[in-house]
């Protein structure tokens, strides 16, 4: 089920340099007593240190209220689905359930090269954090390398690069980003991990695509996708029965 953006939403021309027009810095797609499924546009922190910079959790608190929790991110040039808790008890629970790996997370990625298309691959890796990037090891070179692991599967050729699916089983800091990077696949627009010119928005070709989940208390599943953004040409050359194929389970609202 999605829903308008509302007057309380605030417009990404309000942010300097992004160079979008009349877009929304996010909108709510879902919303009950427990959580919020949002969609967050490129440029938008989802949380922040910097007090001078305005971030999602600080836009929903302002119109809900305190009681916000953060339960995922995804990085500032991403675009995609968020979720937030609405109250401490769902907060908590839904953690214990991003330990435990019962949380279904699916990207859409364009990256650079042309990789064999529809064959499911295994990537897994170990992620260091080093500041503000991570560095990949095929093997654990100390206790600060942390597993992670995705499987991609590569759904439809243009002429420089390939549209991804991606399913995200660990959740580790640009794990997409520096993963892809390592097996010589940059996401496009992304310069900190190897891609060789920027998106004109400064966004990168990263999409927050699909989020499942059983809730854990009533047991219902909720199941949301995102919209393709269109802030790219690639975005909107892609063909959307791929997409019907590889993501068959049923939308919330359908």
């Amino acid at each position: 089920m999605k829903t308008s953006p509302t007057s309380n939403d605030l417009w990404i021309s309000e942010l300097q340099g992004l160079g979008h027009r009349h877009k929304p810095l996010y909108s709510i797609i879902f919303e009950n007593q427990d959580f919020l499924i949002v969609q967050k546009n490129s440029g938008l922190a989802v949380q922040t240190t910097d007090h001078i910079q305005r971030d999602l959790e600080t836009l929903l608190k302002e119109k809900y209220g305190e009681g916000i929790f953060v339960l995922n991110r995804i990085d500032q040039p991403v675009t995609g689905l968020v979720i937030f808790a609405r109250n401490k008890q769902f907060a908590d629970l839904f953690s214990q359930l991003i330990k435990d790996r019962k949380i279904k997370k699916e990207y859409l990625a364009i990256v650079s090269g042309h990789p064999k298309l529809d064959e499911r691959v295994l990537a897994k890796h170990y992620i260091k954090k080093l500041h503000n990037r991570s560095m990949t090891s095929d093997e654990p070179m100390d206790s600060n390398y942390k597993e992670a692991v995705l499987y991609y599967t590569p759904l439809q050729h243009f002429e420089h690069y390939s549209l991804l699916q991606i399913e995200l089983v660990t959740g580790r800091f640009h794990q997409i980003r520096a993963q892809m990077a390592t097996l010589g696949m940059p996401v496009k627009g992304d310069l900190k991990y190897g891609s060789k010119r920027p998106n004109l928005d400064k966004s990168i070709c990263l999409l927050s695509y699909k989020l499942e989940f059983s809730h854990p208390v009533s047991g219902e599943l909720f199941c949301f996708t995102s919209d393709i953004p269109d802030n790219d040409v690639l975005w909107q050359l892609i063909n959307q029965e791929l997409l019907t194929k590889n993501y068959s389970s049923k939308t919330i609202g359908q």
